[in-house]
């Protein structure tokens, strides 16, 4: 819901439970926060991600913007450009532009959550 703060500046104040998740069919759920698509933000994205127990995202990269992981629950193997990182609950690892990166849930039961950027 839109609120006016003292500058006249519109802020948004969102919560993960009032969002539809981009749900990839393969175990990745994406819940966009603020962003481009839901017109909030235009110049980046913030979104929180699951993926649950054994499953990975898919292989990508972005030409252009360098993305962060923020490990909120779990553990993960992250894979960047062939390298891979194991992180875990107060990590956060950096994806450079234009590099492809993978990231899969070490857990067998736990969901892993990452704030993006």
């Amino acid at each position: 819901m839109p609120q006016k703060s003292a500058n006249m500046c519109l802020s948004y104040v969102v919560n993960k439970s009032t969002i539809v998740p981009r749900d990839r069919g393969y175990g990745e759920r994406v819940y966009e926060l603020a962003g481009p698509e839901d017109g909030n933000i235009h110049k980046h994205c913030i979104a929180i991600v699951d993926i649950d127990p054994g499953k990975s995202s898919k292989s990508h990269y972005h030409p252009s913007v360098e993305e962060t992981y923020f490990v909120l629950a779990g553990r993960a193997l992250v894979n960047v450009d062939g390298m891979d990182v194991i992180i875990k609950l107060g990590d956060l690892i950096t994806i450079p532009p234009g590099s492809h990166h993978k990231v899969t849930n070490l857990s067998d039961h736990e969901v892993l959550q990452l704030y993006v950027t």
